[in-house]
């Protein structure tokens, strides 16, 4: 079947020619953030930190701790929300470009990032962030097309919305908060010594009760702002053409890292102590930019990248972390496999059972391979399977056979085939 010379391009996925460095290098890089972040998660030390018990830290393992709460927590799923609401309008770019609506393809990918998200909540891990970038992304989409001037006004109304899906779970947190050693005696009888199929039972009550509310409640209002400034940060050109940018770049980068590193190394009852004696006027200013400038540190980390990547010897360096942010899915799912193994009771059934600074040195160990052997993978085939199970879901199928799967994630076609 032949198609009429006037007839519009077909959507495609970017080229791996054409793919921005500075995007791929933040993306792997926050999934370091995300790795290191998750592991209190992973191990039991959040939930046990919360029930006020002993957890073993470990030789320099409080230093660490205190270090990736204030550095990376939030921070990380923060700036991939800020590299997917640029992704959602590079898409639409791109579909303007080629001439074919953009609704219909944004709703099937959001809606495949969904069902990633759901199985990865219930197979593997609830502490999922897939399903949040899936809701958020639907709550940005009517916002895409708006001029730089005004997206950024779209935060309050789409905070608003956030509150409202938030209020109806308020109650059941409140009554949840009231037990966390009990919370906590029911993830080492779950996790740290059941089977994956009564830790996969426990996982959908969370899912329900405790993990889906909380991502509503608290996730959610926390991240859609940075993926309104994905946006914002694509349609200005801050990532697209960071060159032409350099001084609102640094700017940006001097007073989102040094007022973000300032207001998240300073504890709230120390900030309230020192602003006491001050009239209320210049007290109320000095909480607020303190309370805007705990994620501005976000802001801060992508400025600092897209400037180091202009010197050489910072190219070099970050750009190690380039075929990770390519295989960004794949990998993140790669973590929870890896990581319930190691904790959860099916494993190794280390949960509960390792100090702070033993998850973290290993985590960094696990990151080590991940840089490799994406390296290594892409060598061969031109994307990850999770990335070639997303892109298929989202741009469909129209044609059939083993070798055109083949020829799709990367392998040489056979002579002949077609």
């Amino acid at each position: 079947m032949t198609v009429a010379p006037d007839a519009p391009p077909t959507l495609q996925p970017v080229a791996p020619a054409a793919r921005l460095l500075q995007l791929d290098v933040m993306r792997g890089l926050a999934l370091l953030g995300v790795l290191l972040v998750n592991l209190d998660v992973f191990s039991g030390v959040l939930w046990a930190r919360d029930a006020k018990l002993a957890v073993p830290l470990g030789w320099g393992g409080g230093i660490a701790e205190a270090l990736v709460r204030v550095l990376l927590e939030g921070k990380a799923a923060a700036l991939l929300g800020l590299l997917f609401g640029a992704g959602l309008v590079i898409q639409m770019e791109s579909a303007d470009r080629a001439g074919r609506g953009y609704t219909a393809f944004a709703l099937r990918r959001v809606g495949a990032l969904a069902l990633f998200g759901l199985a990865h909540s219930l197979l593997l891990w609830n502490v999922d962030i897939l399903l949040d970038y899936a809701l958020i992304s639907l709550l940005v989409l009517p916002f895409l097309r708006l001029r730089p001037s005004r997206i950024l006004w779209s935060i309050p109304l789409l905070l608003a919305v956030s509150l409202l899906i938030a209020l109806p779970f308020l109650p059941l947190l409140r009554g949840l908060e009231q037990d966390p050693a009990g919370f906590y005696r029911l993830g080492l009888q779950h996790y740290g010594a059941g089977t994956w199929l009564e830790a996969l039972r426990y996982r959908a009550w969370e899912f329900v009760h405790v993990l889906g509310p909380q991502r509503l409640t608290s996730r959610l209002p926390a991240l859609l702002p940075f993926f309104i400034l994905g946006v914002y940060f694509w349609k200005k050109g801050f990532l697209s053409e960071p060159d032409q940018h350099l001084r609102t770049l640094r700017i940006l980068f001097f007073a989102c890292f040094g007022l973000g590193l300032l207001a998240n190394f300073l504890p709230q009852p120390a900030l309230h102590a020192a602003v006491a004696g001050i009239p209320q006027p210049f007290r109320m200013l000095i909480k607020l930019t303190a309370f805007f400038a705990r994620p501005a540190l976000t802001v801060g980390y992508a400025a600092g990248i897209l400037l180091l990547l202009r010197r050489g010897a910072g190219r070099r360096l970050l750009g190690l972390f380039a075929p990770l942010g390519r295989m960004a899915l794949t990998q993140y799912l790669l973590q929870s496999v890896v990581c319930t193994w190691v904790f959860n009771g099916y494993g190794l059934g280390l949960y509960g059972k390792v100090s702070v600074s033993a998850g973290l040195l290993g985590g960094l160990a696990f990151f080590a391979l991940q840089v490799w052997s994406s390296r290594l993978w892409l060598r061969h085939v031109s994307m990850g399977p999770a990335e070639w199970a997303w892109r298929r879901l989202s741009y469909g199928a129209r044609r059939r056979g083993s070798a055109i799967l083949l020829t799709e994630l990367g392998y040489p076609k056979a002579v002949g085939e077609d």
